[in-house]
């Protein structure tokens, strides 16, 4: 029995050995199984960072192009008074006024200041001009002032007693203007009348409603 020990004890160490083999193998594949576990988050927080990242990106292109926009938009306006250092005026519905460095032009069509072949001003449009005169006298008053006339392409029918054509008209408008102006407090001597007849178009002659763009009054101010 005695010879019997040292084998038990050897098989007793050997089971030991194999147990803590086994349980280091089990630790090991556990380990590996938690670094693949571990890898697969990783791989996938990336992506969706990746992701995040992309949309903010994107959010910020969008963000720079409104403020972008809201810049243009902000600067038109302050454009048009950077130019003659003053602001663009406003006349009424229906009358433009446009801005290009020194130079102010305001046009009027002639559904506003006249009945269709005369030169007398209406009513309401006294009012408008009565405004544009106080901008006049108040913001610009050191500068030259034409009034010009024009008119459409087609020959003078209904008012033919009264104009020889359309020279005449366009003519005696810019001066049914300008003696309305001078009214007003317009010094004369820095505002002049002229007729262009047909031969100045904003628009094409063609249809009706490029004739009536082209039938207009246009004042334009400018510095001496």
């Amino acid at each position: 029995m005695q010879k019997g020990k040292p084998f038990g004890r050897w098989l007793m160490i050997l089971a030991m050995g194999m147990v803590a083999a086994v349980a280091a193998g089990c630790g090991q594949q556990q380990l590996e199984e938690r670094n693949v576990a571990l890898e697969k988050q990783l791989r996938e927080s990336l992506t969706q960072n990746a992701d995040l990242q992309a949309e903010n990106d994107g959010m910020r292109a969008k963000n720079e192009a409104l403020q972008s926009d809201l810049d243009r938009a902000r600067a038109q306006p302050q454009a048009a008074q950077q130019a003659t250092g003053k602001p663009k005026p406003e006349f009424g519905e229906g009358v433009d006024v446009s801005m290009v460095g020194d130079t102010m032009t305001v046009t009027l069509p002639d559904t506003i200041l006249f009945d269709s072949g005369k030169v007398t001003l209406k009513g309401s449009s006294k009012q408008v001009l009565d405004k544009i005169a106080g901008v006049l006298n108040r913001d610009y008053a050191t500068y030259k002032i034409r009034v010009e006339g024009h008119t459409d392409n087609q020959p003078i029918v209904k008012s033919k007693k009264l104009w020889q054509d359309n020279w005449d008209l366009s003519c005696n408008r810019a001066m049914a203007v300008v003696r309305h102006l001078v009214q007003k407090g317009v010094d004369p001597k820095r505002v002049y009348a002229a007729g262009y007849s047909y031969y100045k178009p904003v628009a094409s002659n063609s249809t009706p409603a490029g004739r009536a763009k082209n039938r207009r009054v246009a004042i334009v101010v400018a510095p001496r």
